[in-house]
């Protein structure tokens, strides 16, 4: 993935990044699906789909850490 990639994947509210993950959970169960009828066009989609996902995963857990430290830091 690309930086600019990943500077808009920080920048997005964690509403538009849970969306964005079932999108990309739903396009990954399908892959997974075709894979065991015919090969795959390109495997390495798989791969890509699953590192965006871990990304996306990843960002979710810090904004939710953020937002624990600053309610905590409120009180």
């Amino acid at each position: 993935m690309k930086s600019k990639d990943r500077e808009n994947l920080r920048n997005m509210a964690p509403e538009e990044l849970a969306t964005q993950l079932r999108d990309l959970d739903k396009k990954l169960f399908q892959l997974k699906f075709k894979r065991t009828t015919a090969p795959l066009e390109n495997p390495l989609e798989i791969r890509n789909l699953r590192r965006k996902a871990a990304t996306i995963r990843t960002f979710l857990g810090q904004k939710e850490a953020a937002k624990k430290l600053s309610e905590a830091a409120k009180k």
